[in-house]
């Protein structure tokens, strides 16, 4: 880029100093012109005169004398050539380039490029399909590893998984060695990628991307799941078990909680692998059912917050967050369910259970309104617990 930008100024530069040239030379040859009338004129007025018998023509002759000397002095200072047509070709020429290579060399920058996606931005007309010619265009012309990532993302975002591939594959090549966290996180969409663009199907490609993340990450919880499902898809059930639920202990989604735990319980179910080969995660549930047959109608838009908490405590030590659709179904509150790190539902023996009301719009939703609750709820006791609530 800095060669190129050297090379359109010294064109610039040429072309300005010809321009210059030309104009000083026609000044010059204006002056030359008038010089030259001047003379003409001038032996006219001295030949009046010896006419008129003003001067004698030894005067007339020292005067003549005079004005060729003063034409010869300028003549040499003059001294230009007026007709000069290659000057006149190669100022054609560079003039032409200046602006042929300025043009060119602004096209070949995508400086067009930038300032059209910049405009679409501004006047809020970017589409889609601009947005990825943009993204494509940056990443070739720059060629960095965050550039090729967000072609990949873009992609991602248009469920193209089979376009994505190149560009991690790019983005991956180009990261430099000392990033280990962004290349963990690459990966890991890289490996999501592979599955999916392969039907949600496993393949080599895609073992070797997880056994990559786990290298560098044992405790990678996505990375993990598709570990599971590798070992899952081999057959290997107590390994796919194993590594679901070290995707369960790191992970932090409850959606891919339950995901994970069906799998596990699948995985059982297919192996025949009790509790005794491999131990369960779940060290305590608590089942529940709402009743709700005093609620005469409920928002679509409600979310409903139910928790337990040790009675000497606020902080919840299991909850979930369920929406309208949930809640007709038996709920389960289990050790895994924790709020936060430290006590969970194994380590209690009585809790006072908690169902709150919010909107999904709240921006707080454990401040929603309380509608049901039961206090001094024994855990080991309890088989079913059936909470009322209404509004």
């Amino acid at each position: 880029m800095i060669f190129g930008w050297l090379v359109m100024a010294v064109i610039l530069i040429v072309s300005v100093f010809y321009v210059l040239r030309s104009v000083v030379g026609i000044t010059k040859k204006s002056e030359v012109e008038l010089a030259a009338n001047f003379s003409v004129i001038r032996r006219k007025e001295i030949e009046d005169e010896v006419a008129f018998g003003r001067i004698s023509p030894n005067e007339a002759q020292q005067l003549e004398e005079d004005l060729t000397l003063e034409e010869t002095a300028k003549s040499k200072g003059y001294h230009y050539v007026l007709n000069n047509r290659m000057t006149q070709l190669m100022l054609a020429i560079f003039v032409v380039a200046s602006v042929l290579g300025s043009v060119s060399l602004y096209e070949k920058l995508g400086f067009h490029k930038e300032v059209a996606f910049t405009a679409a931005i501004s006047s809020k007309s970017m589409s889609p399909e601009k947005l990825s010619d943009f993204l494509t265009f940056r990443a070739n012309k720059y060629g960095r590893a965050e550039d090729w990532y967000f072609v990949a993302q873009d992609f991602l975002s248009q469920n193209n998984y089979l376009q994505a591939l190149p560009a991690f594959d790019k983005a991956l090549a180009k990261m430099p060695g000392d990033e280990v966290d962004n290349k963990i996180r690459v990966l890991v969409e890289y490996a999501q990628a592979i599955f999916y663009a392969n039907g949600q199907r496993v393949n080599e490609r895609m073992k070797e991307a997880v056994d990559e993340v786990l290298l560098l990450d044992p405790n990678q919880a996505t990375a993990l799941g598709l570990k599971g499902i590798a070992e899952f898809d081999s057959k290997n059930y107590i390994g796919a078990i194993t590594a679901w639920q070290k995707a369960i202990v790191n992970g932090q989604n409850p959606n891919e909680r339950s995901a994970l735990l069906e799998g596990i319980r699948k995985a059982r179910e297919t192996g025949n692998i009790s509790e005794a080969d491999i131990p369960s995660l779940i060290k305590q549930r608590l089942s529940i059912q709402l009743d709700l047959s005093a609620m005469k109608s409920i928002d679509p838009q409600s979310v409903f917050l139910v928790y337990a908490r040790r009675p000497d405590q606020p902080m919840p030590i299991a909850i979930k967050r369920l929406s309208v659709n949930d809640i007709t179904q038996i709920i389960e509150l289990t050790n895994l369910d924790n709020l936060m790190p430290g006590i969970t539902l194994a380590d209690a023996k009585k809790v006072d259970i908690v169902v709150k009301l919010a909107k999904i719009t709240d921006t707080d939703l454990t401040q929603g309104k309380i509608i049901g609750s039961k206090k001094g709820v024994f855990i080991e006791k309890t088989k079913l617990l059936i909470i009322p609530v209404s509004l």
